[in-house]
């Protein structure tokens, strides 16, 4: 799978990734230089990125199959999204949007990063994208606890990489047990979550609303999976709990080579989460 960053934050989130070997690592920015680094010229707006893309189209076509595109949507890089978006050739593209603190935007900022999360959520909801998952920075904090200034957004974006990496793994592994639903046609709009397996705690990456489906993925070692004899009930109790009139719940257990439980979960709606407040009298199925 190709890992493609845009900007500071994406391409930060780029390089987590390039720790799993099952990943090819290409990031886009201002005054790159390398393997798979592409230079974008610093402009002054948002407008101006988008006018003044450079074209990469040829150096583009060895990128092929699935893609995960990452970007921050406060930068004004990201008015060039669409148009480096647009010189991908046959290649399946998932969004992995990021949204910064929102208290700490300027007016312009908070704006413009509205605009780029909205496009990009109706662009997946049309079927342009694969789908999009939104991330928050406010809300991974809460989920991880207190951070410490120096190693800030590397442990948030190490947190956001090896949940979404995990999830792509189970994705791609046949569970030992499951009640696996592939998830609504449109529900492409979605988040990331982990569960506290022995709590019973889930900490989401985004407040989404709305949902058609959720997806839990156990992975429990294999002496457990052999002598831990309640461990099953447990699982289908928890389950049973999250059902909701309309709302798919499905999950899958995994053996894995970790001593410690643990559970990725991912949630998943049709709605512009944005547009929420304007959908509460309105049906949506």
């Amino acid at each position: 799978m190709n890992i493609i960053g845009l900007g500071k934050a994406g391409c930060a989130i780029a390089d987590c990734f390039s720790k799993f070997p099952q990943y090819e690592i290409y990031k886009f920015d201002n005054g790159l230089t390398g393997e798979n680094c592409f230079n974008i010229p610093k402009q002054k707006s948002h407008e101006a990125y988008e006018k003044k893309f450079p074209n990469f189209k040829k150096d583009l076509q060895k990128i092929s199959g699935d893609a995960i595109f990452v970007l921050c949507g406060a930068g004004s890089i990201t008015g060039c999204a669409l148009r480096l978006l647009e010189q991908l050739s046959g290649v399946s593209v998932t969004v992995l949007y990021i949204e910064p603190d929102m208290a700490l935007l300027s007016e312009v900022e908070a704006s413009q990063e509205r605009v780029v999360k909205n496009i990009f959520q109706e662009y997946a909801r049309s079927g342009v994208f694969e789908r999009i998952y939104l991330v928050s920075n406010a809300q991974i904090e809460k989920s991880i606890g207190d951070v410490p200034i120096i190693s800030y957004y590397d442990i948030l974006n190490q947190a956001i990489v090896n949940t979404l990496h995990m999830v792509n793994v189970f994705k791609n592994s046949e569970p030992i047990l499951g009640t696996f639903t592939e998830p609504h046609e449109i529900a492409r709009v979605s988040t990331l979550g982990i569960v506290d397996v022995e709590k019973n705690e889930e900490k989401w990456f985004y407040d989404l609303q709305m949902l058609r489906d959720v997806v839990y993925y156990y992975g429990i070692n294999e002496e457990d999976l052999k002598t831990d004899g309640t461990l099953f009930k447990k699982i289908k109790e928890y389950i049973k709990d999250k059902v909701e009139e309309k709302i798919n719940v499905s999950y899958g257990i995994y053996k894995t080579n970790y001593e410690q439980k643990y559970c990725y979960c991912v949630k998943y709606s049709s709605v512009v989460q944005s547009y929420i407040n304007e959908l509460d009298d309105q049906d949506i199925s």
